[in-house]
């Protein structure tokens, strides 16, 4: 990384120069993943030594937390005078920030399973694949993206951790529910307004979905997309239940 690239920290994607951003995998990316893994695992163990009075201030702070990111973010982009329309919290992992808030007041069910079968995957495949990679390793959206999808894994984690989330085939209903009554909507803004929240428009740059857009096209990809999410959401389930059958419905955490 050149000193160079931090005189455009602050600076939005529409003005950032090409070739100044860090590469999917590359020295800084895996950095990134390997500090944020570390600070999982210390996160899970103290939540686990944690009382309960402990644990609500943890989730509590860190459901904040994301919020807080979200309204940072979005006076960001008012300062800097930058176009709303691309920043709204349509995104799943944005919209999975605000539901991390709302189940850390409500406690509902479907909730956390909407969280850990489609939020919780969405998010780690986030940070395998950033879509904000363009900016060079030090930015403040750069900051932003890594620490926000972080917070993310935290609450859900520490949820797990505390069985306060337990996947359950038989409430999968919920979350296709949930997924339909959200893309729909959702697709219809990105054709009207040519923008691409969830990646229903296009692909992510760097995505396996382009790896599908390639055989499938475009709106094809979005049936092997919409295969890969239920797939997705399957195993997420079974491997719950596996790890949690093994270890007499406790998990490995």
């Amino acid at each position: 990384m050149k000193l160079s690239y931090l005189s455009y920290f602050f600076t939005y994607e529409t003005h950032i120069p090409d070739g100044i951003g860090f590469a999917l995998f590359g020295p800084w990316h895996l950095l990134w993943l390997s500090v944020i893994f570390a600070i999982c695992v210390r996160y899970v163990w103290i939540y686990k030594k944690g009382d309960e009075r402990k644990k609500r201030r943890m989730d509590g702070l860190t459901a904040c937390s994301l919020v807080v990111w979200i309204v940072v973010r979005a006076i960001y982009i008012a300062v800097i005078h930058e176009a709303f329309l691309y920043e709204l919290p349509f995104h799943l992992c944005s919209m999975a920030g605000i539901l991390c808030a709302v189940h850390c007041l409500t406690k509902w069910k479907w909730l956390g399973q909407v969280l850990y079968t489609i939020c919780l995957p969405g998010t780690v495949l986030a940070l395998l694949f950033p879509n904000w990679n363009f900016y060079p390793v030090i930015h403040f959206i750069t900051l932003e993206g890594f620490l926000f999808h972080m917070g993310i894994v935290l609450y859900v984690a520490g949820k797990l951790a505390s069985h306060e989330i337990r996947p359950d085939f038989v409430k999968l209903w919920q979350v296709v529910l949930f997924l339909t009554a959200v893309v729909i909507p959702i697709y219809w803004f990105d054709k009207r307004y040519d923008v691409n929240y969830m990646f229903v428009n296009w692909p992510s740059a760097g995505s396996p979905l382009v790896w599908l857009a390639d055989r499938m096209g475009n709106p094809g990809y979005l049936i092997g997309y919409a295969a890969l999410v239920f797939l997705c959401m399957l195993l997420m389930d079974a491997g719950y239940l596996i790890v949690a059958g093994r270890r007499n419905q406790k998990l490995f955490f």
